[in-house]
């Protein structure tokens, strides 16, 4: 049997599953989101075990959160995220140092030697946005005040999580400081410049030739193409690069052009489902019953130390207790950020086996509370007057 022809009826439960999931979690008062990725976890090794990861699921995966990162791009306000540029870097800083200075303090007391407790906690700082900003978007939050701090914030965590990373690998000898620090220099304002002058043209020539489907694919392709460039060129996660075009896109282009609602069609039609079934497909129940202690300790230590750290930051830069309380829950998610650092710490044997399946479960429980944990959070503030969804939720 091909394997398109093996993979052809689990994408087709995938995709009706995480529908229907999608609206009893809707229906039960919670974000469309926690019901994917609740499926993952009910499917996948660690319960019923009839899904697994493979490196079609993973690709398509991949996929999804690049074309979520660049909607939420889409859907940024530029005005708001210069107004909370300080907040934002007071929020990822506090969000950086609290988890990475905890994550250290947990190794050193479990009997690990400093440079593999320092790698747990550069883990540890990680923020995957990509959940947070599905959430809000659901929230109608997305292009509040609030909203845009933590999608700053998990940017420039994302970069400074980097450094943090690159600082441990070169330490440990497997990793250029300096050479990372320069690539991710260089990739942001040159990535910015291109975008800015590139994307001009190619609303232009789609004016120009009518050719809606084809300026869709060429969009997409750009899409790509930064994504490939920020993890190889620059040094930082793929859907950074995809939000960052985003932004770009988003200051050319009005909420009726094509890109918005191809690319909203394509990502939550099939690959951004696919990408919260897959986050559940890795989770595996022997990390916490190998080290139920470490897990259940550094479970604790990465709810508590976001939303500390995150907070206190966003209390600093003039947000209220409530406001500040919010964006620091929106930075829970480690998602799969922490996922590739753990996987590249496994590799380069900064942490055992054990410690690796721990880290799976402690991401995944961050993973799936997020969504709850932020519709409590907004549960008794009014929504604003104005509602600005720019991509309409097609799927959801």
């Amino acid at each position: 049997m091909s394997t398109t022809l093996q993979m052809l009826l689990p994408l087709t439960g995938i995709l009706l599953g995480a529908k229907i999931a999608a609206q009893l979690s809707l229906r039960c008062g919670m974000p469309a989101v926690f019901g994917e990725l609740l499926l993952g976890l009910i499917l996948g090794p660690s319960l019923l075990g009839w899904l697994h990861e493979n490196e079609i699921l993973h690709l398509l995966a991949d996929i999804g959160v690049i074309l979520l990162m660049f909607m939420a791009g889409l859907e940024t306000d530029t005005i708001a995220l210069r107004q909370t540029g300080k907040t934002a870097m007071l929020t990822a800083i506090g969000g950086v140092v609290l988890p990475l200075f905890a994550g250290l303090a947990v190794g050193t007391l479990v009997g690990m030697e400093w440079r593999y407790a320092l790698f747990l906690g550069a883990v540890l700082t990680a923020t995957s946005v990509s959940i947070s900003a599905q959430t809000l978007r659901e929230l109608g939050r997305l292009r509040t005040r609030e909203g845009v701090t933590i999608l700053g914030a998990a940017i420039i965590d994302d970069v400074l999580g980097v450094l943090v990373f690159a600082l441990v690998m070169s330490l440990a000898g497997e990793g250029n400081l300096i050479l990372t620090l320069g690539k991710m220099i260089l990739f942001f304002p040159i990535a910015w410049f291109i975008g800015d002058k590139l994307i001009p043209m190619v609303v232009r020539w789609e004016q120009h030739l009518h050719n809606r489907e084809a300026c869709l694919a060429l969009f997409l392709g750009i899409v790509l193409v930064y994504a490939w460039a920020a993890e190889a060129l620059g040094s930082v996660a793929t859907i950074t690069g995809a939000y960052l075009l985003g932004v770009v896109v988003a200051r050319h282009t009005d909420t009726s052009h094509i890109v918005h609602h191809g690319s909203a069609a394509l990502g939550y039609g099939f690959f951004i489902p696919i990408f919260f079934i897959n986050i559940g497909l890795q989770a595996h129940v022997d990390g916490l019953l190998g080290a139920p202690w470490l897990t259940l300790g550094l479970i604790v230590v990465a709810l508590l130390t976001k939303v500390i750290g995150g907070g206190m930051g966003a209390w600093m830069g003039g947000f209220t207790l409530r406001s500040a309380t919010q964006i620091g829950v929106g930075m829970i998610s480690r998602g799969e950020v922490a996922l590739v650092l753990a996987g590249a710490g496994l590799a380069a044997g900064l942490l055992t086996p054990e410690v690796f399946s721990v880290l799976i479960v402690v991401t995944l429980v961050t993973t799936l509370v997020t969504p709850p944990l932020l519709r409590l959070a907004f549960a008794w503030q009014p929504k604003p007057p104005v509602e600005i969804n720019t991509v309409p939720v097609v799927a959801d």
